[in-house]
């Protein structure tokens, strides 16, 4: 479990780190806050991702789960970014979307 749950902590960080830059942010302090923040986020959503696989409410529960922390982490991006020309919920979404997606896709291709 804790495997897993630091795999996909790089990856997610890898892939927001990435996405991130192509959305403009290009400050390292930007950046590093950017990995910060989703080591905050990230676990705790993982965890509970791997406590609940098997739950009929699986969906439901981490669409939910993901929506919070959309908005935990545009609100940190807005307190702690200095980019002032990006809108910080869009970049959540976009940086959440996109990791949430290559991790469905690297999992039904069977890496974790």
């Amino acid at each position: 479990m804790l495997y897993n749950i630091i795999l996909s902590l790089a990856f997610t960080i890898l892939i927001e780190f990435t996405v991130s830059i192509f959305c403009g942010i290009n400050k390292k302090i930007d950046l590093l806050y950017i990995i910060l923040i989703n080591i905050l986020t990230n676990p705790s959503t993982e965890l509970i991702n791997l406590l609940i696989k098997d739950s009929s409410f699986h969906y439901p529960i981490i669409f939910t789960i993901e929506i919070l922390i959309i908005i935990i982490e545009s609100l940190f991006y807005k307190k702690v970014l200095k980019e002032e020309k990006i809108n910080f919920l869009y970049l959540s979404i976009i940086n959440n979307v996109c990791s949430y997606v290559i991790g469905v896709m690297f999992n039904l291709g069977g890496g974790i």
